[in-house]
């Protein structure tokens, strides 16, 4: 029997679940292609290196017995089945799993003198380097930071939150008047929006008009002309996939993470899913990044003959998030749902698309939001 040739690209959540599934068969041979100079680590931990003791190197991500490349993709001939990389070396392929996740959403054009955001006083929260770049710049004031945080999704709340425990002075600007409904649905972020004012200083509802960096500070001017001055502005606006050519703004998959070249299968921040359930829709996160990639794997092994269909892939997986001492928890699609709070004890809320619950979000109710996670989407337990 003739040994098919698995190529994955990225080794974060997705990719890494993709090399787990496909590791242990003897059927097919599988490669990955990782960054250049870069060790897979978790990228979920991220948090504990910027705001904690977490050193990097626990936050190493193991990988199976595979064969690794450390390099960088230049192009994808998805009709020779043939990757490009940056060293000139080729690799073909009989499938194809691009796992190259996500970036972080920069500032408008115009707004920020300079440099782009980078991993100075402007910067996302997305990579080890910022987390390292965030964690030096804090260590080395040796006082409270003043820190303006520019968003108010995930992201953007835990690291007000961990912020404002850890003494520093921080003021969330959020475009929204209630921060974070596509991260967490309007009843949740109601509340999250009711804790940041009380806990931080908040601008709710401006834009950042102007951001001027230097090496002791950033200058940052609002729609409203209120001028503020902070050491750090962490720019947390979401992600944009992060495609290799000839894809430009990620890649579109259909119910089973197939794109629409032939063998080529999107998993994780990277996918943009197109399903009648749910219709068009993105996750960007760890645990549903590693379900996806699992799926994708296990779509490649039926497309090529050797392995049962997996069915239609449908968001199931949780998250959690601490914020001021309440735990965030969520399975599912929440994003775009009609949201209905439960009656009862706990904070329960229930997110439906034409009457079928797809999402569950809750607060200090891990265990009952949890349990929701297998009777998503219309199915049993």
């Amino acid at each position: 029997m003739t040994t098919q040739h698995v190529l994955i690209l990225g080794s974060g959540a997705a990719g890494a679940a993709a090399a787990r599934t496909l590791a242990t068969r003897d059927d097919v041979r599988v490669t990955m292609v990782t960054r250049t100079g870069e060790t897979p680590y978790t990228r979920m931990l991220i948090k504990g290196i910027a705001f904690g003791p977490t050193p990097p190197e626990m936050i190493k991500l193991p990988l199976p017995q595979i064969e690794v490349i450390a390099d960088t993709v230049l192009d994808v001939d998805t009709t020779a089945k043939r990757v490009q990389l940056t060293s000139g070396a080729q690799v073909s392929y009989d499938a194809l799993i691009v796992a190259t996740g996500s970036v972080p959403r920069s500032l408008p054009a115009g707004v920020l003198e300079g440099d782009d955001v980078g991993q100075g006083r402007v910067t996302a929260l997305h990579s080890l380097e910022d987390a390292m770049g965030i964690r030096d710049l804090l260590t080395s004031l040796a006082r409270p930071a003043r820190v303006t945080i520019y968003g108010g999704g995930i992201i953007a709340a835990e690291t007000a939150s961990s912020l404002q425990a850890d003494g520093h002075m921080v003021m969330l600007v959020s475009r929204s008047s209630v921060p974070g409904i596509g991260a967490f649905g309007a009843p949740v972020a109601e509340r999250l929006a009711a804790d940041h004012a009380a806990k931080v200083q908040t601008r709710f509802g401006r834009t950042l008009q102007h951001v001027d960096e230097t090496e002791s500070g950033v200058a940052i001017t609002l729609d409203d002309d209120q001028r503020i001055v902070a050491d750090l502005l962490l720019v947390a606006l979401g992600t944009t996939p992060a495609a290799p050519s000839p894809w430009t703004n990620g890649i579109d998959v259909d119910d089973r993470l197939r794109a629409a070249a032939d063998h080529v299968y999107a998993a994780g921040g990277v996918a943009t899913h197109h399903d009648e359930a749910l219709g068009v829709w993105r996750i960007d996160h760890w645990e549903d990044a590693a379900a996806q990639g699992t799926h994708a794997a296990q779509a490649a092994l039926h497309d090529l003959d050797i392995s049962d269909d997996p069915g239609t892939y449908l968001p199931r997986s949780p998250y959690m998030a601490l914020v001021y001492g309440q735990m965030i928890s969520g399975v599912g699609y929440t994003a775009g749902a009609d949201a209905q709070v439960e009656a009862g004890e706990e904070f329960i809320v229930r997110h439906e698309t034409d009457g079928t619950v797809v999402g569950v979000t809750g607060i200090d109710a891990v265990g009952t939001v949890y349990q929701w996670g297998q009777q998503l989407h219309g199915l049993q337990a």
